[in-house]
């Protein structure tokens, strides 16, 4: 059944894709994710820097449509009164649609995403050399939300660098918050 789902999603895409032979689809590593975590667990406010790694896939459609598929995750590290070793991880993937313009060796992107994710968080109180006296494990199933706008940089036809940027933003155990603005550097294989 899922064979058949991904058959129907692709033969739209290529059926409809846009008449320059060129402009078919992207998609790439997006390597470098420099973000800034605003969340909270039961125990304090999380505000720190995380890194990620992602892969994003855009097919272009007409003379301005694109959509495609988009995952990742975000870690960030964090501090509590007696450890340092505290962890805040995030795994997203999921759809986007919106509007791309290429202008001669710059394609300009500006899209809506929507994706599942999961929040993992271990949150330790209290360690003793490598030993948990006080921690806790978070497991927490959401639904991401984001604008993302992104600069392609055309290197060569079948070779381009990505510069995007995001704003993932999540409510999850029913009363909690998740704000996590974030810039991604890649490279993208084009067609």
């Amino acid at each position: 059944m899922k064979k058949f789902l991904l058959v129907l999603c692709i033969i739209p895409v290529i059926a409809f894709s846009q008449e320059d032979k060129k402009n078919i689809y992207s998609g790439g590593m997006l390597y470098f994710q420099p973000g800034y975590t605003i969340t909270q667990n039961e125990h304090q406010k999380i505000e720190d820097i995380g890194f990620g790694l992602g892969g994003i896939l855009r097919f272009y459609f007409f003379d301005y449509f694109t959509a495609g598929i988009c995952g990742g995750t975000q870690r960030t590290n964090y501090s509590t009164s007696k450890s340092d070793d505290s962890y805040f991880n995030l795994g997203y993937g999921g759809a986007f649609a919106g509007i791309s313009i290429r202008k001669g060796r710059l394609r300009y992107t500006a899209a809506a995403f929507v994706a599942n994710g999961t929040i993992k968080n271990l949150h330790i109180e209290d360690i003793d050399n490598n030993y948990l006296k006080d921690s806790y494990f978070y497991k927490h199933k959401t639904i991401i939300l984001s604008p993302m706008l992104s600069l392609d940089f055309l290197a060569t036809e079948r070779l381009a660098l990505n510069f995007q940027a995001v704003f993932f933003m999540a409510k999850y155990n029913s009363d909690q918050t998740l704000y996590n603005p974030i810039f991604q550097l890649g490279i993208l294989f084009n067609r």
